[in-house]
């Protein structure tokens, strides 16, 4: 499936409303510099997979997460991976919408698990 300019568009137009979101709420310091933000966000993202690992480990990832009970913990650690990933692409000034297309591109042209991976 090809990705659509309305799919680059909507990726666009998410980025800032989350960041503001985030702006709003604390989660940036705008006197940092942009390696001392990379590394904080970086760190934030990583925790979001841990927590989505975690929620795998202890056979908790269709359970209702301890946040919310209207998303499992899958879906609420999934979300809070995109948020956060749009939030820093937003912040960074990336188009992301073209980033994710270029990307995809790219990956339907690469060999059956990219030459071997592991699954």
């Amino acid at each position: 499936m090809n990705i659509t300019e309305e799919h680059i568009a909507a990726l666009n137009e998410l980025a800032p409303i989350l960041h503001q979101n985030a702006v709003a709420h604390g989660f940036h310091d705008f006197t940092e510099t942009e390696g001392q933000f990379l590394t904080r966000a970086v760190a934030n993202l990583h925790g979001e997979v841990t927590e989505l690992w975690d929620a795998y480990r202890d056979h908790k990832l269709h359970s209702p997460c301890d946040k919310m009970d209207t998303l499992t913990c899958a879906q609420e650690e999934l979300a809070d991976i995109i948020i956060r990933a749009l939030d820093t692409a937003q912040r960074l000034q990336i188009n992301i919408g073209f980033a994710v297309a270029a990307k995809h591109n790219y990956n339907v042209g690469r060999p059956h698990r990219h030459g071997n991976k592991a699954a």
